[in-house]
C-alpha cells in the first residue's frame, strides 16, 4: 500500500462519523424539564415502556435563577 493510500483511507474514516453524529443528534426532541433525576429516568422509562420513544436522556441543565435542572429528550 502506497503512502498515498494510506492518507486517502485515513481521511474518509476521519470524515466518516462526523455527518452521521450531526444526523443523530437531530433526532432527539425536548420534552419537559424535570428538577430530579428520579422524575426524569421515571417520565423516560415510562415513554420507552409505552412504545412512545425508542429511548430517552436526562441532560444536566441550569434555569434562569441557576437552579440545576433536567432536561428530557426522547427519540
Amino acid at each position: 500500500m502506497t503512502i498515498r493510500a494510506l492518507v486517502l483511507i485515513a481521511g474518509v474514516l476521519a470524515a466518516g462519523p462526523a455527518p452521521l453524529a450531526r444526523a443523530s443528534a437531530a433526532d432527539w426532541r425536548f420534552v419537559k424539564v424535570y428538577r430530579s433525576l428520579g422524575a426524569c429516568q421515571g417520565a423516560g422509562q415510562s415513554l420507552v415502556g409505552r412504545r412512545q420513544a425508542r429511548e430517552y436522556r436526562c441532560e444536566n441543565d441550569y434555569d434562569k435563577a441557576g437552579v440545576p435542572i433536567l432536561d428530557l429528550y426522547v427519540r
